[in-house]
């Protein structure tokens, strides 16, 4: 099949594909499609032309089955970029139309391609008016995210992460629930500030480049003083840890997640900030990266939110607050793997934000259900809903299980690879973060029991209505996807192998390398 796909030429234009299809396709939403709205008794009132919904819905189809592709003409034995398009844009700045995927990013790009027309599915209702607007936001944002995923030129990944920004701002403080508004506006501060500061940063490379270039092989090869890395890693690391939330710069986070509609809570879980720190931060500015101080700092900071985190989710009383604070805490470890620096915990960081991105995207839908049929999702206002949403009651479950990453599913890969990485490094730090691994499971099964299996209460608990045929479905792909990547984590590894190995190499032997550099593990 692979040779096949070559042979059409798939890996020559599947990724300028991806990024341009859901603009052209939002284009024609928000033109073509139709707004569905909804009477006080439900009844849709529509007004011509096909259902924007539906639009959106195939066109992010498309996208999904265009980086199904782009996995399928993959090859895990090569290195380097694959499927690279090079094509010249802005000749005076010395920016290219330069995108490519590796072992870092090949999973980024198809989690994000299924995760999204999943999430419309999951989550059908949830948008009941200007839908085409929605819906091209949401196909807009898509392209941002991909492009953030695929961009070897700083100024094309500019672009694409205020393209990615935009229209998440739009999304959560137009369609919010209360207090969208105050949520929408600490959310673009906070992103916004962090984003200025890296583009000072690219401009600053842009010129040490001798205003050349703006590729990150170019750039990732241009010796560095000490000092000039360490400025630049900091504005690259503060737009990036902000998007993250990590913490101190979480506080925007559970406020925005709680009033954003379903797609745009799903979207802000995804730990693009993450990924950026390993494809940009680290391998431009690897001496900055290694520095003790940074680097011990950032460390520490990994494992507070771990611990932080998941204290702050125990003592949440709403279901969407406590997966928010839960994010905050899987993040920590994903940091913890990203400046551990040895194989074994890069390589679970990676892991880690695919699995983040499947659970925590699982638990909104999950969340985002019961908020449509009860209009809440406080934990008080629940109680023995197994007994009449026994299909709710087994999805929350197995979801929760992967969150808390219990062995035999996905949760479990990532954090295990992380916590030995970070063993044969520091220690002491990989101890106390597995005590992050006790406290999920103390908020997990807390939630669990609180809404599943406690008395049944509450009147209007029992009439609730169980998954539809649709959230089965949807359901169903997540909870297969949590079992398999728990059993079967090597294809996924296989991929993430060699990538991972590449970035420990940059950042041992590359022209920024540091001097003296702490001992980080080659070991495969």
């Amino acid at each position: 099949m692979r040779d096949l796909m070559l042979s059409l030429g798939v890996d020559r234009w599947v990724l300028p594909a991806l990024l341009a299809w859901p603009i052209v396709a939002g284009v024609f939403v928000r033109l073509l499609g139709r707004d569905v709205s909804r009477d006080d008794t439900g009844a849709e009132a529509p007004s011509g032309g096909p259902d924007a919904r539906v639009l959106t819905a195939a066109a992010l189809v498309v996208e999904a089955a265009l980086a199904v592709a782009l996995w399928g003409v993959y090859d895990p034995n090569g290195r380097g970029w694959q499927a690279r398009v090079d094509l010249p844009w802005l000749a005076d700045l010395g920016a290219t139309f330069s995108v490519g995927v590796d072992g870092l990013s090949l999973p980024m790009v198809l989690l994000t391609a299924l995760v999204m027309p999943l999430t419309l599915f999951g989550s059908w209702d949830n948008v009941r008016v200007r839908t085409p607007a929605f819906g091209a936001l949401v196909l807009l944002l898509t392209s941002g995210l991909m492009g953030v995923f695929v961009s070897l030129d700083l100024l094309l990944f500019y672009l694409a992460w205020e393209l990615m920004l935009i229209p998440t701002y739009l999304l959560v403080g137009v369609w919010g629930a209360a207090g969208q508004s105050r949520a929408s506006l600490r959310y673009v501060l906070f992103t916004l500030v962090g984003s200025l500061l890296m583009l000072v940063a690219i401009i600053a490379l842009w010129s040490l480049a001798g205003g050349e270039t703006l590729h990150l092989d170019d750039l990732a090869q241009l010796p560095l003083p000490q000092t000039a890395q360490l400025l630049m890693f900091g504005a690259f690391f503060a737009a990036f840890g902000v998007k993250s939330a990590l913490v101190p710069f979480h506080t925007w986070l559970p406020d925005a997640q709680s009033a954003a509609p379903t797609l745009a809570t799903v979207t802000l879980g995804l730990k693009v900030g993450a990924y950026a720190i390993l494809r940009f931060a680290i391998p431009l500015f690897p001496a900055a990266a290694t520095h003790e101080t940074v680097r011990t700092v950032i460390l520490v900071c990994s494992v507070v939110a771990i611990v932080y985190g998941a204290l702050l989710a125990m003592a949440q009383h709403d279901l969407k607050r406590l997966i928010s604070y839960s994010s905050i805490s899987h993040l920590g470890f994903i940091m913890l793997g990203c400046f551990a620096l040895t194989q074994q915990s890069v390589q679970g960081a990676v892991v880690s934000i695919i699995n983040s991105g499947i659970s925590t995207t699982a638990l909104f839908l999950l969340a985002g259900m019961l908020e449509d049929r009860r209009g809440t999702t406080a934990l008080p206002a629940f109680g023995g809903l197994a007994r009449v949403m026994p299909w709710f009651g087994v999805m929350l479950t197995v979801v929760m299980l992967s969150t808390v990453a219990l062995p035999g599913t996905n949760g479990f890969v990532g954090e295990f690879l992380v916590l030995i990485g970070t063993y044969a490094d520091r220690p002491v730090l990989a101890v106390v973060a597995t005590s992050g691994v006790i406290f999920a499971a103390a908020y997990g099964m807390r939630a669990l029991q609180r809404v599943l299996f406690e008395r049944l209460d509450e009147s209007a608990n029992g009439a609730l209505v169980d998954l539809s045929g649709r959230e089965k479905a949807v359901m169903m792909a997540f909870a297969v996807a949590i079992m398999y990547l728990g059993i079967v984590p090597q294809p996924l590894l296989k991929r993430v192998e060699r990538a991972s190995l590449d970035l420990i190499e940059a950042v041992r032997f590359g022209p920024n390398a540091p001097a003296t550099l702490p001992p980080v593990s080659l070991s495969r």
